[in-house]
């Protein structure tokens, strides 16, 4: 295997999974000429990572927690108000 190629992450991504896919290793790494320590390499920090797809979502952010209280007590607020002057306009007539 000659010369070094750079592959991109889209590339050894492409690789790793082809090659699960076809669960022949060997030939797949000859089909893109890398050696198998580097296709368990790039496996290793695949999988590595995929814990990240599936940890929780995202963490709650406490100030946008906030604003969005904020925002249904004020939403609450508008609706009472609102409430109250059609009250007040029924018993003006």
């Amino acid at each position: 295997m000659g010369k070094h190629k750079k592959r991109s992450p889209e590339e050894k991504l492409e690789i790793v999974l082809e090659a699960l896919q076809n669960d022949n290793i060997s030939e797949t790494c000859r089909k893109y000429g890398i050696y198998e320590n580097q296709f368990y390499q790039w496996k290793k920090r695949l999988l590595n990572s995929a814990d990240k797809v599936y940890r929780s979502r995202k963490k709650k952010d406490p100030e946008k927690e906030k604003l969005k209280d904020e925002n249904k007590r004020l939403k609450k607020t508008i609706v009472e108000q609102s409430c109250e002057l059609q009250i007040l306009k029924k018993n003006d007539k």
